[in-house]
């Protein structure tokens, strides 16, 4: 078990970095810019050695070995040549469970929210650094994925009161789920 080491580090290094997006230090500015790459370097460090291992263990012909060696080296290359889709993969898979822990207290402040003739949109902010936040938004109408050419008056005028104003990405939640209808994952530019 101890030699297979690097198959579980390939898993280690993603899983870690989800957890760690789930907790309130994925916004802590010191996380994301020097905790996060410095995890990557210590992946990868761990990677070269892997794959030197790799190597020595293919020269003296202990094939199933060197396989389980080598696929930590491929999994961080993988993920080196596509660094911001990985940090992107791991900051959403974050984000999901923070708001799977988080999910009855949303619920409680949409319930709270007074009752309007129109779908309700309410904006849930993790917080981040001054330039940039991510967060949740509850969205009955669905229009927070459309082209602002597509979004209805009344739709801008509930968004004006919130981080929508000063621009966003949205995407629905991974996977069609009964309970994460209405709700997408959201990045805004304050």
């Amino acid at each position: 078990m101890k030699k297979l080491w690097p198959i579980w580090a390939s898993l280690t290094l993603p899983l870690l970095l989800i957890a760690l997006d789930a907790s309130p230090i994925a916004t802590n500015l010191i996380f994301v810019v020097i905790g996060i790459p410095t995890l990557f370097c210590i992946w990868a460090g761990l990677g070269i050695w892997a794959l030197v291992l790799a190597v020595l263990r293919g020269l003296r012909r202990q094939w199933s070995l060197a396989v389980a060696s080598a696929i930590l080296p491929l999994v961080v290359l993988a993920a080196g040549l596509r660094y911001l889709s990985f940090v992107h993969f791991c900051n959403d898979g974050g984000d999901v469970v923070y708001f799977m822990l988080e999910r009855s207290s949303y619920l409680d402040q949409i319930r709270a929210a007074p009752p309007h003739e129109e779908p309700r949109l309410l904006v849930f902010n993790r917080g981040g650094m001054l330039w940039a936040s991510r967060g949740y938004v509850y969205d009955e109408s669905d229009e927070v994925v459309l082209d602002k050419r597509l979004q209805s008056a009344s739709w801008r005028a509930r968004a004006d009161n919130t981080e929508l104003t000063c621009g966003y990405y949205a995407q629905p939640f991974p996977g069609h789920f009964r309970f994460t209808q209405h709700w997408y994952l959201a990045s805004f530019d304050c």
